[in-house]
């Protein structure tokens, strides 16, 4: 009731001044309201700069993350890798559009988005470069145009704490979202620009204008407001409309210029009709009373929104202090159970800090009161640090939690007051900390396998360079000893042995490069156990017969016919009885045991194959690391005994690959024992009707293939190996035509005459044309013997891909090289019965 009396006495008291001294009152009226709009302008220009500034403070924060992570004490194996890892999560937690972050680190710039900077552009001599080195925060360009992208852009720029480097990160303006001006004041327009007066983001009314239109008839009036020309009310503007405009205008942080310019007439709309009537002045008083009724209503409707957007972020947070830094008070307005029991809602700040020394962890209490004292947020004020904080460990119910704790200070709190809130942030510390653990232990696992990588191919240049040299040294020797015929016999044998050493170990990386593609193949058929156990100790037995070392073979099955791929359980056996017969001396036993144990309710029998030895033996260390490729025990029999370090993975994983197990026990010279346990499937009988069921290839040997009167055409780009071909041809009586590429082989084929060939050898790789298409290209020939003729692979692809892709291209065999005398004569006959 008194309220309305207040108003009602005031309305009384507006006529009467009005009745009194109108035209006084007119020119106070019109005063009072463009205050009002200088006010109400002022106000709704630091509003928007506001926004602008958290718009901007989102990269300011990232700027500063990486700034910290890229300090010469973290260590940053890759530069551009790190922050592309950095742009993804930024884009994943904060969604920013267009960010583009880079940094220049000792000469040289690494980016997000990798680009290559112009000859001309000198990092050194940039604004931004320059400005971050002078600035101690971060530091703002003005608008300028990006070399690159040819678009306008602004940097912010901070130079790396100890260093002269630099991080970086633009600001694209026309990435900068219009969300923040959904309630700007009817016909008001508003500009955002640089401290140069480059706009950065506008609202005007008139859609006709262009940018730059817009942006000269902005500097029009924005260095009148640099100079002071429109600190007065009622200094108009001529605005983009034609109309007489308001300009009011604030200052941000960055100097950048948030900028508002509302009509006079939109001003001055409650005086339009007031001039000639006194009655429309009395309902305009009147009106003008109803509508600082509504404004105070909606400023309280308004109000109260703000205050629940408060209470709603307070509940992000289990304390809230505001803190006096003059009286060195704190108020509490929302705090810890902990607290509140001891301390009141109001009191002295050294008594909230020496009851949070209870519960703050030890080891960080004296860091967390250094940093939030009275003198040091004092000192932070004045360096208008608005959000400082970092995280702790502070006991909750006997439990050590991580805390995030902020001080948020701002010019519209109390006089030298701020906010001090505590978050617990327990979950998402723990996931940090475990993701860089992770990252660690990758560039950890990476580092190791690089190395371990380098170690390997420097063991195997020499590992392959030991038997090229003896070939070479022998290959000399024979050449100067051809008059001793058993001599250079001998020196032939030994050249032969060491090229099959060679081509083992090029089989072995073969291989090993299978396996790590997943295209290791099991190919199994029906064979007897006992039988192919016996032939493969009887090739060991024969061997160390002059080596005086003892040879025990134990095989006890029930089940002898199987179901599986011999060959890969005779690789497994073969890596592990000559490691076994190499690592142990004269007088040393080696026994191999092969024992089934069997299961009723499976069609599978376990068949384990233990090897044994009393020989040198392997290192605990050794032992970790024995199944990893590239990895070779150095500690005994170096200098003795040669290895690749890639038998064991290869057995490792053959034996993994046909669902067994393998387990090994060793120690330094008391001998090594191998056990492997495979699941075969049971055959009672031989499901194949083969009498040989060894798993080789069961075709007839051929003792003699005679080639007189035919032709062979081979194609071959390599003059050593066109040669051997020919030569080896011309032993079986051959006539051979040679094509030195597919293209040639091609056209030799389609000149000739109807069967006029009986065989092609075609080379995979060639230049010109390659074997593949060459043999798809005969194929397609319009004659019968095209598609009828026998096309032989060889060459050095040796992976089954390559056997696929030379099937695929219409040929009928595929032989390896260095070629196998024997396998090209039966391959040969095989196809020309």
């Amino acid at each position: 009731m008194k309220k309305k009396k207040k108003i009602y006495w005031s309305l009384i008291l507006c006529i009467i001044i009005a009745a009194v001294v109108f035209p006084f009152s007119v020119t106070q009226m019109r005063d009072t309201l463009l205050k009002s709009g200088q006010s109400m302008g002022a106000e709704v220009a630091s509003k928007y700069g506001a926004k602008e500034e958290m718009y901007t403070e989102q990269y300011e924060y990232l700027l500063n993350l990486l700034e910290y992570q890229l300090r010469p004490g973290n260590t940053i194996v890759d530069t551009e890798q790190f922050m592309k890892n950095f742009l993804n999560m930024a884009d994943e937690t904060m969604n920013l559009t267009g960010l583009e972050i880079y940094s220049y680190i000792d000469g040289e710039i690494a980016a997000a988005t990798p680009w290559e900077d112009d000859v001309s552009y000198h990092v050194e001599e940039t604004d931004w470069y320059q400005g971050a080195l002078r600035t101690d925060g971060i530091y703002y360009t003005d608008v300028y145009e990006d070399v690159r992208l040819k678009t306008e852009v602004v940097t912010l720029a901070k130079r790396i704490e100890g260093t002269e480097n630099v991080v970086a990160a633009d600001l694209y303006p026309e990435n900068m979202a219009d969300s923040i001006l959904e309630d700007l004041p009817d016909q008001s327009h508003y500009f955002l620009s640089d401290g140069e007066g480059t706009l950065l983001n506008w609202h005007v009314t008139r859609k006709d204008l262009s940018k730059e239109e817009i942006q000269n008839r902005y500097l029009g009036f924005f260095h009148d407001i640099k100079a002071g020309k429109h600190a007065s009310y009622d200094s108009p503007i001529e605005g983009m409309d034609g109309k007489q405009r308001g300009v009011y205008y604030f200052e941000l942080d960055n100097g950048w210029y948030s900028v508002i310019t509302i009509p006079f007439d939109q001003l001055l709309e409650p005086l339009k009709e007031s001039w000639g009537m006194f009655l429309l002045v009395m309902m305009f008083f009147i009106i003008l009373l109803i509508a600082f009724l509504l404004l105070e209503y909606r400023a309280n409707k308004k109000a109260r929104l703000y205050n629940d957007i408060v209470r709603v972020l307070g509940n992000s947070y289990y304390a809230l202090y505001m803190i006096d830094l003059n009286q060195n008070q704190y108020f509490m307005l929302k705090g810890s159970d902990y607290v509140r029991e001891r301390l009141p809602q109001k009191g002295s700040y050294d008594a909230l800090l020496d009851i949070l020394k209870e519960i703050v962890e030890d080891d960080t209490y004296q860091q967390f009161r250094e940093a939030f004292a009275r003198d040091n947020m004092f000192e932070l004020t004045r360096q208008r640090v608005r959000d400082f904080g970092g995280d702790f460990k502070r006991m909750f119910n006997q439990e050590y939690r991580w805390v995030h704790v902020q001080m948020l200070y701002d010019e519209s709190l109390q006089q030298d007051s701020v906010v001090l809130c505590f978050k617990d942030i327990d979950n998402t510390k723990k996931q940090e900390l475990s993701r860089m653990e992770f990252m660690q232990e990758s560039l950890d696992s990476v580092d190791q396998m690089a190395k371990s990588k380098n170690i390997f191919f420097s063991n195997m240049s020499h590992d392959m360079r030991t038997p090229l040299n003896g070939i070479i040294g022998l290959t000399n020797l024979a050449m100067s000893n051809l008059e001793d015929p058993e001599r250079t016999k001998d020196t032939f044998r030994k050249i032969q042995g060491l090229s099959n050493q060679l081509l083992t170990l090029i089989n072995d990386i073969l291989e090993l490069s299978k396996m790590e593609q997943g295209k290791l193949e099991i190919r199994n058929q029906n064979f007897n156990i006992r039988e192919n156990m016996e032939e493969l100790v009887f090739v060991y037995q024969t061997q160390i017969t002059d080596k005086q070392k003892q040879f025990d073979v134990l095989i006890h099955v029930d089940d002898e016919w199987v179901n599986s791929d011999w060959s890969r359980i005779q690789q497994i056996l073969d890596n592990l009885l000559s490691n076994a017969f190499k690592f142990t001396e004269e007088n040393g036993k080696i026994r191999l045991q092969v024992t089934e144990q069997k299961d009723s309710n499976s069609k599978f029998g376990k068949y384990q194959i233990i090897v044994e030895d009393d020989g040198a033996g392997m290192s605990r260390d050794f032992l970790k690391k024995i199944f990893i490729p590239f990895e070779r025990e150095t500690k005994f029999g170096a200098a003795k005994v040669a290895g690749t370090g890639l038998g064991m993975p290869i057995v490792h994983d053959l034996v993994i690959k046909m669902q067994g197990t393998i387990e090994v026990t060793s120690s330094l010279g008391n001998g090594t024992t191998f056990t492997v346990m495979l699941p075969l499937e049971i055959c009672n009988t031989d499901a194949s009707g083969n009498t040989e069921q060894s798993g080789e290839d069961t075709t007839d040997s051929v003792e003699e293939l005679d080639g007189n009167g035919r032709k062979v055409l081979i194609a071959e780009d390599n003059e050593i190996n066109m040669e051997i071909g020919v030569e080896i041809l011309r032993m079986f009586g051959f006539e051979v035509e040679q094509a030195w590429n597919g293209k040639e082989a091609l056209d030799l084929f389609r000149e000739s005459e109807e069967n006029e060939y009986a065989l092609i050898v075609m080379d995979m790789k060639m230049p010109v044309m390659d074997g593949c298409e060459a043999a798809r290209q005969i194929r397609r020939l319009n004659r019968p013997d095209a598609k009828t003729i026998p096309i032989i692979a060889a060459t050095a692809n040796a992976f089954t891909e390559d056997i696929a892709l030379t099937q695929k291209a219409g040929m009928n065999a595929h032989i390896s090289k260095p070629i196998d005398f024997d396998v090209l004569k039966k391959t040969i006959a095989k196809l020309l019965k």
